[in-house]
């Protein structure tokens, strides 16, 4: 029974037509080439380093590594990130 609220957000999202992420409050990520990564309904910042950068989401975290990484911009439910970005991993 617990799991009833999101099977019937499922059924919701599929049937209004309603795209997953945004029925489910689940991340979606951007990447513009190796330098800019755009990421929408995030809940936080876990760890900001020049190397990494982890960020909390509604399915677990986000990780994201390269060099002379930023937070151009962070907002309430999304973020931008600017530097030499190699990878981009969730972590469930």
């Amino acid at each position: 029974m617990r799991n009833f609220g999101g099977k019937l957000k499922r059924v919701a999202s599929d049937w209004l037509d309603i795209p997953q992420d945004v029925a489910e409050n689940m991340p979606r990520v951007l990447m513009v080439g190796p330098y800019r990564v755009h990421v929408e309904n995030h809940q936080g910042v876990e760890r900001f380093t020049e190397g990494e950068i982890r960020l909390k989401t509604s399915r677990g975290s986000l990780n994201i590594s390269g060099k002379k990484l930023v937070i151009y911009a962070i907002y309430s439910d999304e973020v931008w990130i600017e530097g030499e970005i190699s990878e981009v991993k969730y972590l469930g």
